[in-house]
């Protein structure tokens, strides 16, 4: 049975013209209630949260020993910081100014109108990302752009066509919980005259240390929100609805906007974004806030480094390789190869086309035309879209893709896994490699590795182990016979950022032989992996990799390493199966 993508013939609802969700008057209005959604506040005239959902956040900086919950925070304040500084910044407003009176956009007490006379499709022409006024695109701006440049007009009131369908769209929501996400505003001032030129590197250190240092502050803020048990995981809206709230438009005149407004930026963002960390996010996949992985993410940004070169990047290319070494014993392999990719998918496809390769090393060169068979790749029913998916990327169709059934447990019939091997090869097909899921999405069931073994030795066949999700039960000495017989594996892929909690993201992808990347993936460019360089080239990654420019994916997991050790490891991972339990 080859495999059939199940998403293909699926009905999209969504897409067609009479959806709820996606009718052109709606893209074009926005949203708001029906009775216009809007309101203001009696002290300052601003646009306040009400049943549209549109909320706006203060800032206030913490101190390390406690947090200001808001209460009284006017008062503290002073009459002059009552106005929030979205609000401010948002209507165009002074920062600095008392918003007394009429606001900046021009309306008094009522509803704040736009001019949406002309639809977004109309611009749509020949380079139209090029030639649009300032007007037109304001056409196309969300009320928050256009509150921020003072473009709202009163011709027209927003009144979008699914506001009243609450079916889709419930026109109420929780009053927005800003207790962290606010800075201090004494250096509002100071940074609202600043610009991105003012920074590093041709602007002022000092300008920069204090633009970092309160961007960090509002990312502690948020770190410790994430692990607060009475705040919410997010602050839910629907997409039509946040594109009303948050500015996302993206500018072409010159108009920069300044530094103090980047920082709102940000903690906007922030403000809408599930937050990962919480304890009560669940997730198949990831989950949890590892502050020691966050500094080594943190360290690794900074650097802004690129891994294909030991002269570019040395101590991270040793990290890798120690890192490396270190989990192919895991696996239970004296030595081997391995490279970190971006991502679980991108590990199996390098597993994939290791084992083209090795069937068909004329590919490289010659492409699909070197094929004297059909190869045949075989995987449980329950395996991840990312085997069917490579096959596609790599011109052997999704078609040559086998799914064999799983047992009640989830796992791999090894029998039926026999037969549709004997099939292929009486059919003059080639196969070409067994997938072994270990750790499946759904169930997390684990393939029976020694068996499919077996069958990989009897026919000449590559056994690849997709261990993304379970890979971190080899840390563990209890747990580890869930993948017995892996190091008769050929190639191995490990997300670190799954079990083990590593920050997105960090996938590792093993290989049991030595030198087979570099056989299948060089190119040789003499440009970058030269030859006669003034120390040991075995020490370039990058004439191994399907990439040229790689992201530094090992610090954060080696910090982490160093942090808890092998055995801190195996502690959390008995964990999370004691919670199964």
């Amino acid at each position: 049975m080859s495999y059939q993508n199940k998403f293909l013939n699926r009905k999209t609802v969504a897409g067609t013209t009479g959806s709820p969700l996606h009718q052109a008057s709606s893209v074009a209005n926005g949203t708001s209630t029906a009775s216009g959604g809007y309101q203001t506040r009696e002290n300052n005239n601003a646009v306040s949260p009400v049943e549209n959902g549109i909320d706006r956040m203060g800032l206030q900086r913490k101190s390390s020993r406690a947090y200001e919950r808001g209460d009284g925070l006017d008062e503290r304040m002073g009459s002059s910081r009552k106005y929030s500084l979205t609000q401010a910044i948002s209507n165009g407003s002074s920062l600095g100014q008392n918003s007394s009176g009429p606001n900046s956009a021009g309306f008094q007490d009522g509803a704040p109108e736009l001019d949406y006379s002309q639809p977004a499709s109309a611009l749509q022409g020949p380079n139209f990302h090029l030639r649009r006024t300032q007007s037109q695109r304001a056409i196309e701006r969300s009320p928050a752009a256009l509150q921020r440049v003072g473009t709202l007009t009163t011709k027209e009131t927003l009144t979008p066509s699914f506001a009243a369908d609450k079916q889709f769209f419930p026109t109420t929501f929780p009053q927005i919980d800003d207790r962290y996400l606010r800075l201090d505003y004494a250096n509002q001032d100071y940074l609202s005259k600043m610009l991105h030129s003012d920074l590093l590197p041709k602007g002022s250190p000092e300008v920069t240390r204090e633009f970092m240092s309160t961007l960090v502050t509002l990312l502690l803020n948020y770190v410790e929100m994430q692990n607060d048990r009475t705040s919410r995981v997010l602050e839910f809206r629907h997409p039509k609805q946040l594109e009303q709230i948050v500015d996302i438009d993206v500018p072409d005149e010159e108009s920069p906007s300044n530094l103090y407004q980047i920082l709102l930026d940000c903690q906007q963002a922030l403000q809408y974004q599930v937050r990962s960390g919480h304890p009560r996010f669940f997730n198949q996949i990831s989950t949890g806030l590892d502050m020691v992985s966050l500094a080594g993410e943190w360290l690794t940004a900074t650097t802004n480094s690129n891994m294909f070169t030991y002269e570019v990047s040395p101590v991270f290319v040793l990290i890798e390789k120690a890192v490396l070494q270190k989990m192919r014993e895991l696996v239970g392999w004296p030595t081997g190869d391995g490279i970190f990719a971006p991502g679980g998918s991108i590990s199996t496809l390098y597993a994939i086309h290791l084992a083209r390769h090795r069937k068909f090393p004329l590919c490289k060169t010659k492409g699909v035309y070197a094929l004297t068979k059909r190869p045949i790749i075989f995987t449980s029913a329950h395996c991840h879209y990312s085997i069917p998916q490579a096959a596609a990327v790599m011109g052997l169709g999704t078609d040559s893709v086998v799914e064999i059934p799983v047992d009640e447990k989830g796992r791999m019939d090894i029998d039926k896994l026999e037969e549709q091997i004997m099939a292929c090869l009486e059919r003059g097909d080639e196969p070409m490699l067994i997938n072994a899921t270990c750790g499946t999405t759904v169930l997390g069931a684990f393939d029976p590795i020694m068996p499919i073994a077996d069958l990989c030795e009897k026919y000449d066949i590559w056994l690849h182990a997709d261990a993304a999700w379970g890979g971190g039960v080899l840390v563990s000495r209890k747990h580890r016979k869930l993948m017995n017989g892996i190091e008769r594996a050929n190639s191995v892929t490990w997300n670190p950022h799954k079990m083990l909690g590593a920050h997105l993201q960090c996938s590792a992808v093993l290989i049991r032989e030595p030198n087979q990347l570099f056989s299948c993936n060089n190119m040789s460019a003499d440009y970058l992996f030269q030859q006669d360089k003034h120390y040991n080239v075995e020490y370039d990654t990058g004439d191994k990799a399907i990439q040229c420019g790689r992201k530094n994916d090992v610090f954060k997991l080696w910090l982490m390493w160093r942090a808890k050790g092998t055995l801190g490891f195996e502690r959390q991972v008995n964990g999370l199966f004691e919670l199964r339990e």
